[in-house]
């Protein structure tokens, strides 16, 4: 906004120079606000630049929250395990438990997944509400990835609203052939979150119900941690 004086600053915060400054130095010292020394004034600082750059370590505290969850459940489906968050447009993943099997599905190396297609996409959108669902549609262009991706927007939101009344998806081969994608939303977040389990469908399919239910389980576990640490 242009204040970044300290007189500014004062008068905008409505506090005590003596108090603006204590707050400001504290800040210089980590290194999330840096003061120009020529012409005295204040900006935002490299921690802030590193921070917003990089939302493995924005959304830290999230991962914390489940990490636990996300070694059970990998215990449980021996598959690999996500959790990830949308934030505006963009579906990123912060942590990934692989799965130990050589053959395996893994979205390591796509730390901004694919947004429209797959269960936990789906999941992420299930947290927002018709009007905003029908905004975000109108900016959004889908890639067909598979033969079932689903391209059509009228039958995603659809499917979206399904997954709200469910509280959990799952799809076959959205995003790669011969995969099968489980989903189910971490709660009392800032941002819409997903706990997501992905493999072979091959392998998911005979234990898909057993699996969702743990899947659920350590969503509502992850949910509570937020909500109670935060």
């Amino acid at each position: 906004e242009g204040i970044n004086t300290l007189t500014d600053i004062t008068h905008s915060c409505k506090l005590s120079k003596s108090t603006v400054h204590r707050l400001l130095r504290a800040l210089e010292e980590s290194h999330l606000v840096t003061q120009e020394p020529r012409n005295r004034k204040y900006y935002l600082g490299p921690l802030i630049t590193r921070l917003t750059s990089n939302p493995q370590t924005t959304h830290e505290f999230l991962t914390t929250c489940a990490l636990g969850e996300m070694k059970r459940l990998s215990d449980i489906a021996e598959e690999t395990v996500t959790v990830g968050v949308m934030i505006g447009l963009q579906h990123i993943i912060l942590h990934e438990i692989p799965s130990k099997h050589d053959l395996r599905v893994t979205e390591e190396n796509k730390r901004l997944a694919s947004l429209y297609a797959g269960a936990t996409v789906k999941v992420l959108f299930s947290q927002f509400s018709d009007e905003e669902l029908k905004l975000m549609m109108r900016h959004i262009n889908i890639t067909r990835y598979t033969e079932n991706t689903v391209i059509d927007k009228a039958e995603l939101m659809a499917q979206i609203g399904e997954t709200r009344v469910r509280g959990y998806a799952v799809t076959c081969g959205e995003k790669i052939p011969g995969s099968m994608e489980l989903a189910s939303p971490v709660k009392n977040y800032l941002y819409p979150a997903a706990l997501s389990v992905l493999g072979p469908e091959s392998r998911i399919r005979p234990g898909r119900d057993a699996i969702v239910a743990e899947l659920k389980k350590s969503a509502e576990i992850i949910s509570g941690n937020v909500s109670e640490l935060s």
